[in-house]
């Protein structure tokens, strides 16, 4: 397999056949491809070009923090905004709010991404 790299960025911007590879930019140049590639599943962004070493390498994934975390897993806020409603409704104050369908949703998210 062949990468279609960007000379100055670095950036992989095609992965091809080794007989698939086409005349391009003076931009850009032909690398060969590491063999951990997975065609079909692995995308030219996934990847990263180092001109000092010559070599493709596989971007590292950051581990999302747990507030990005806990911001994908809650509600959206209109959901949030009618359980609270629901439960105010449903007369849910003091220690009885914490049965509530918006404490347990909020708190189980909390649970499952605890602040590090």
């Amino acid at each position: 397999m062949k990468a279609l790299v960007h000379a100055d960025s670095g950036t992989v911007t095609d992965i091809v056949a080794d007989d698939a590879t086409f005349d391009v930019h003076s931009d850009y140049v032909w690398k060969d491809m590491i063999s951990d590639y997975v065609e079909g599943t692995d995308q030219p962004p996934d990847y990263s070009y180092d001109d000092s070493t010559d070599t493709i390498t596989r971007k590292e994934t950051p581990t999302e923090t747990y507030d990005v975390k806990r911001r994908w897993a809650y509600n959206i806020v209109t959901e949030q905004l009618d359980q609270l409603w629901h439960d105010i409704d449903d007369g849910k104050f003091g220690a009885d709010a914490k049965t509530g369908v918006w404490y347990n949703g909020v708190k189980s998210t909390k649970d499952a991404y605890p602040k590090t």
